[in-house]
């Protein structure tokens, strides 16, 4: 990290000392983190997509319109003043392909299998129960479904709850949970002075154990009409 950018992330964490609900500079839809997470993703009208811990709603509603009509993007805040916002910023945008979702610490409160993709950006270092949120994870990608961590190293030392999160524990604790690792992306593009990584894995495409997770009376969601049907 060059000094210039340890300055400013010095200030920025002096700033935001004891803001444990700061969610990021947001996400910029015309800017090269879109074009990266296309690729990523392998986004294309139709699919099902989750983005946990939406915040604001920037990222939800640029996924919702890479899938068109034809998909279903679910957005997933816990706090009920942000799921209000996120639930007026679909509104003045007039999207109606996207559902918001009341989640819990412990749960993401997405229907089972119902996702080809789900994104977590700059929101893993907040959770103070990553393996029941990563079972819950699990359960809501179909086989073969991509998740998506982005988040940033910790500028100075590292404990649970504090800004950042090490990519090792990401993937260790993730892969833990069951999924596959795919690809770790060191150098990703975001906003503000902080360095962001990108972490992809995958649900196994068989597997009893994997699929001994997804609760028995939980019907998958196929098309979008399935998947507005559990919500």
């Amino acid at each position: 990290m060059s000094v210039q950018n340890l300055g400013a992330v010095t200030l920025l964490v002096l700033t935001c000392a004891g803001c444990g609900s700061w969610s990021g500079f947001g996400f910029d839809a015309g800017g090269p983190e879109m074009t990266r997470l296309r690729q990523v993703l392998a986004l294309k009208e139709g699919m099902v997509l989750a983005d946990v811990g939406a915040g604001k709603g920037q990222l939800t509603l640029a996924l919702a319109r890479e899938v068109g009509s034809g998909g279903r993007v679910f957005s997933t805040e816990i706090d009920p003043a942000r799921l209000a916002r996120l639930r007026e910023a679909v509104g003045r945008a007039g999207l109606d392909n996207v559902t918001v979702v009341e989640a819990q610490s412990r749960e993401t409160g997405l229907p089972p299998s119902c996702c080809d993709a789900i994104v977590l950006r700059r929101v893993y270092h907040h959770l103070t129960d990553p393996s029941s949120i990563n079972a819950s994870l699990l359960r809501s990608l179909r086989p073969g479904g991509v998740l998506v961590i982005i988040d940033l190293p910790p500028p100075f030392s590292w404990l649970r709850g504090s800004l950042g999160v090490p990519a090792k524990v990401v993937i260790d604790e993730i892969k833990a949970s069951g999924f596959e690792m795919v690809q770790l992306i060191s150098e990703w593009p975001g906003r503000g002075p902080l360095e962001s990584y990108c972490a992809v894995f995958r649900r196994p495409l068989a597997g009893a154990s994997i699929h001994q997770l997804v609760p028995s009376k939980g019907r998958a969601c196929g098309s979008r009409a399935e998947s507005e049907a559990h919500c």
